[in-house]
């Protein structure tokens, strides 16, 4: 994480999974764009990373389709930043609020609100702990450490909730949203992990579809926009099933209009599917900033028609929360991958 803590670089493994894509395009011809194309645009396996590599020979500029995918639109309260640490040895669960970025006002107004946040580790109702009021920002600054006594067998089966409140010149608290991460599905080693949480309406069910893990990275020189699809967990399969064969749909698209699609192989069975594959596209750099989204769709497969979406995310420079958090990470990093969780939604 840098030291503004606003993303996770996977250094290791998706250095060696660029050198790779880079390896194997030095052997395919070179295009008029500066791009290496594979002759039979056929998928290059990388054994020691399980890297499949998706490449493409379509310019935006080149292709064009009827088809078209709705872009919606989500309408964000704001997120909270945390980091999570586990201490085995003494049972205690530290949480530290780092920070929050585009909080809304908890009473509807422009100015920017006087905000705390409280932690809870659900299923218990008690609050667990609680920030300092940070004055004026919808970008306020915590840097709190909270610490609770969890034991480990129980880890699995609490939530953390943030909840962020306001509070006007008269102390009287009003709700800005709150968040909840499942401690389930954190990795807690080698160290401490951080993530961006989203803020929704309080009172509002937040039914969770599964999370899924991806890195994005712009190479300027050749105009390449690479993402590398790496795994999902906790998946909400239809019908109240416990398994299915799910596998990931990445459609490009400009003004809502799908312009390119890929899509990962099938994981037959898998309810914490690992992927690990490349999925390579010409993007021009003067898109980057416009009216481009990556849409990100996890699917089972079944074998009688139209497959059932799971759920997706978008990123792009028009897009909320963490999607947008994302792309902008990219495009002031660029050249290296940048990874980060992003929760499904349908």
């Amino acid at each position: 994480m840098s030291e503004s803590g606003q993303f996770i670089q996977y250094e290791n493994l998706f250095a060696k999974a660029e050198k790779a894509i880079s390896a194997a395009a030095k052997e395919s011809r070179r295009n008029h764009d500066g791009m290496y194309i594979n002759e039979d645009h056929s998928e290059y396996d990388v054994t020691s990373k399980k890297l499949v590599r998706c490449y493409s020979s379509e310019s935006l500029n080149s292709v064009n389709s009827e088809s078209s995918v709705i872009e919606d639109t989500l309408e964000s309260l704001g997120q909270v930043e945390v980091t999570l640490e586990y201490v085995q040895s003494h049972s205690r669960l530290h949480v530290t609020v780092v920070q929050a970025r585009d909080l809304r006002s908890a009473w509807n107004h422009d100015s920017p609100t006087d905000s705390f946040v409280q932690v809870y580790v659900l299923p218990d109702k008690e609050v667990k702990g609680q920030t300092k009021v940070y004055r004026r920002s919808a970008n306020p600054v915590y840097n709190e450490r909270l610490t609770m006594i969890v034991r480990k067998d129980a880890l699995c089966h609490r939530t953390v909730r943030v909840e962020v409140c306001g509070l006007d010149r008269y102390q009287q608290h009003g709700d800005i949203g709150i968040g909840e991460l499942k401690l389930g599905a954190v990795e807690w080693f080698p160290g401490p992990f951080s993530t961006w949480i989203d803020l929704i309406p309080k009172g509002e069910k937040s039914d969770s579809l599964g999370d899924i893990l991806f890195s994005l990275s712009y190479l300027p020189t050749a105009e390449r926009l690479t993402m590398v699809v790496v795994k999902a967990r906790g998946l909400k399969w239809k019908g109240g099933k416990k398994s299915g064969d799910p596998y990931v749909k990445v459609y490009l698209m400009i003004d809502g209009k799908k312009i390119n699609k890929k899509k990962t192989s099938v994981k037959k069975g898998d309810e914490c599917p690992i992927y690990n594959e490349a999925m390579i596209f010409s993007v021009p750099s003067n898109l980057l900033e416009s009216n481009i989204t990556v849409r990100c769709t996890v699917a089972e497969y079944t074998s009688g028609g139209k497959d059932p979406h799971i759920g997706h995310v978008l990123v792009g420079p028009n897009s909320k929360g963490t999607g947008l958090t994302h792309w902008n990470q990219m495009r002031t990093t660029l050249r290296k991958p940048i990874a980060m969780w992003h929760s499904l939604r349908l």
